[in-house]
């Protein structure tokens, strides 16, 4: 492995693990964030669904969203309410 590639390796994210939770719902939430996505990562971000536990949605922000100061305002205001529209079960979102 030549030096350029251990350089450009430490800046690569590793692969994230699988959600947790019921695999149904973990699939109906990860075809909501696929609609979104496109959104994310216009503005260089992106999240990912890290659990689905108890009606709650436990997101990671990568990229762009981790120091965008209306994050919260994103999720609450926008990926929440989508959810919501969709999947009645959905008792709310939260960054991780």
């Amino acid at each position: 492995m030549s030096w350029l590639d251990r350089f450009l390796g430490s800046f690569r994210e590793e692969p994230a693990p699988a959600p947790r939770g019921d695999p149904e719902r973990v699939a109906e939430v990860e075809r909501v964030l696929a609609e979104l996505r496109p959104a994310f990562e216009a503005d260089g971000g992106d999240v990912q669904l890290v659990s689905v536990e108890g009606g709650w949605v436990e997101v990671r922000l990568r990229g762009a969203c981790t120091s965008c100061h209306a994050s919260a305002l994103t999720l609450q205001g926008a990926l929440e309410p989508k959810l919501r529209e969709g999947l009645d079960w959905v008792a709310g979102v939260r960054a991780v």
